[in-house]
Order: structure tokens, then sequence, then C-alpha cells
């Protein structure tokens, strides 16, 4: 009996420091969004990610911080855009607060 009262009272501190560990995710900034999507443009001219706009062309591996701005700060994410001058394309980023790329559009439709 003292063995299973032990067990179950382990299990339950465990379980709590990983509730206490996964509570303190911090949200990203506007800034850092922008990071983001300037380094997930480069990643897509190498590999398609599965994301509506395939793998990007070489030139996108040449934009400059300038190319991207947010275009809108909703509740749980950010919508970045990225301008292509070489190509005349634009592409939207949704970027979840917490820095995960949710979609990538040729639209701003999210």
């Amino acid at each position: 009996m003292k063995i299973l009262a032990c067990a179950v009272l382990l299990s339950a501190l465990i379980g709590q420091g990983n509730a206490l560990a996964h509570s303190d995710h911090s949200v990203i900034s506007g800034q850092t969004a922008l990071s983001i999507a300037s380094k997930s443009a480069k990643q897509l001219t190498f590999k398609d990610f599965g994301f509506e706009v395939g793998k990007l062309d070489a030139s996108w591996k040449e934009l400059k911080d300038s190319n991207f701005s947010v275009v809108d700060v909703l509740e749980n994410s950010y919508i970045i855009s990225a301008k292509n001058t070489v190509s005349e394309n634009t592409i939207f980023f949704q970027i979840a607060n917490s820095g995960q790329i949710l979609k990538v559009k040729h639209s701003n439709e999210f």
C-alpha cells in the first residue's frame, strides 16, 4: 500500500512540474515574427514544407528585411507579407504567437 501511495504522489508531483514548466511559454513580438518569416522564406527555396506556396524559386533567398512587413496582428497570430521585387510576387505568412508558422499563402485571406 505504501508503494502505491508513493507512486501516486510521485506521478502527481511530476505531472504538476510539467504543467508549471509549460505554462511559461512566451508570446513572440512582431519583430520576431518578421525574423521567422524571413528565415522561412529562405528555407522555402530548397524545400516544399506543404504550404500553399510550395517550393519558392531562388530569388526569394535575396529578400532583405525591408521586403517583410507586419500586415495584421490577430488575437493569436501575426500576418506577415513578403514582397519579392524580382518576381513581383507577394506571399503571406500566418505566424502563431508561439512562433509556429501556421500557413503560407499567396493571398492575405486567413
